[in-house]
């Protein structure tokens, strides 16, 4: 750099101060420049961050007030929720905090059972490692296994299916034929579930779909039946674990489809699949097609004649000694739940009950279970 000044002329020389002391002054105004803006930023993002507080504090008393003085705002009901209960029920809250409304408390009442002094444990040659034998009049629980630990219900879940479907729905809504769709079969198809019969678009009735879930327990007819009563079968799952809260049953059962297809967060009890039973039993839908053992379909497109759908549970028990007359019955098998069945029964003294086993070794074995449970406990 001197021997560069050296050559210059004066003019040059000054000329050359001169813009090296422009270049300078505009390197110090820009790092001023930003430094004050660093300092500004810094500034606006710790007055966001109190003011974030503030508001966040101010939104869960809002929402703290809303909740103790303000009614909660009813869901909209999906797809055909159109029974007169359905429109007066409360909307049970989701996640762990379920708060029942007072009238459902007492309802879940009336479906419950109690263990008392003369409660026996189940022993003998009955091979179900699960297993409830509750006296319906007198809500006692009579005999026990294991009951009120958890299961997988398996197709026992169809109860549940039926019982939420028939709870919103209409009585002339089961006359109105609808058609079996891909979405209803492939769902079915896909979990490795039990058919009902039917198959893709033969057009039945709202009946046909109930009495096919049930008899021959199939998981076409379940995911028909959940899709037209709520619109899809994700919707269908939130009303039947509304019910399950309205029961008393929440956190100890859970669904997670209506076909009864094994899942880790799909589970319940011996003792909470005779409560839904119980109250299935008290719904008209329900126990006409609980309680049949043969049933002929309407005619359809495809069989003019319809076809014939049996319960094997009760076909099979219905010749079998044990001091009364099975009422109705719902089986289910999944590797994880072993042979299960749940089924009512009205002894000869004309006590009721109901007796709900799992965890068998074979669909006969498990029906035989039923038989000792009842020989040797009932009254």
């Amino acid at each position: 750099m001197t021997r560069r000044n050296s050559n210059m002329s004066y003019e040059e020389r000054r000329a050359y101060r001169k813009r090296k002391k422009l270049i300078r002054k505009i390197q110090v105004y820009s790092e001023m420049t930003l430094i004050t803006l660093a300092i500004v930023i810094s500034g606006i993002l710790i007055i966001s961050h109190i003011k974030g507080k503030d508001d966040g504090a101010l939104k869960v008393d809002a929402e703290e007030t809303v909740s103790v003085e303000e009614p909660a705002v009813e869901e909209e009901p999906k797809g055909l929720k159109v029974s007169s209960q359905a429109d007066t029920e409360d909307v049970v809250p989701e996640e762990d905090e379920v708060e029942i409304p007072e009238e459902e408390v007492a309802l879940a009442g009336d479906y419950s059972a109690k263990a008392t002094e003369g409660t026996t444990e189940m022993n003998g040659d009955i091979v179900s490692q699960y297993g409830i034998l509750i006296n319906t009049k007198s809500k006692e629980i009579v005999a026990g296994r294991n009951y009120s630990e958890r299961i997988v219900p398996a197709s026992m879940t169809k109860v549940m299916t039926v019982l939420t479907a028939a709870k919103h729905l209409k009585p002339e809504q089961l006359d109105e034929k609808i058609t079996m769709s891909h979405e209803a079969i492939d769902y079915s198809y896909a979990g490795g579930g039990s058919t009902s019969g039917f198959v893709e678009d033969e057009e039945v009735t709202v009946r046909d779909l109930f009495y096919g879930t049930i008899l021959p327990s199939g998981g076409d007819a379940a995911a028909q039946l959940a899709i037209y009563v709520a619109g899809d079968v994700d919707s269908f799952v939130k009303l039947m674990n509304d019910e399950v809260a309205a029961l008393g049953l929440n956190g100890s059962t859970h669904f997670t489809n209506p076909v009864g297809f094994h899942n880790s967060e799909h589970y319940s009890t011996p003792y909470d699949i005779a409560i839904i039973m119980m109250a299935a039993l008290d719904n008209d839908i329900c126990k006409e097609v609980i309680t049949t053992k043969v049933y002929n379909s309407t005619a359809t497109n495809v069989n003019p004649e319809g076809i014939t759908i049996s319960n094997w549970f009760l076909r099979r028990i219905e010749d079998k000694e044990f001091g009364g007359e099975i009422e109705g019955a719902k089986t289910g098998y999944v590797d994880e739940s072993g042979s299960c069945a749940v089924s009512s029964m009205i002894s000869s003294s004309g006590s009721e009950y109901i007796c709900c086993t799992a965890k068998s070794t074979s669909s006969w074995r498990c029906i035989y279970d039923h038989v000792d449970i009842y020989k040797s406990y009932a009254k």
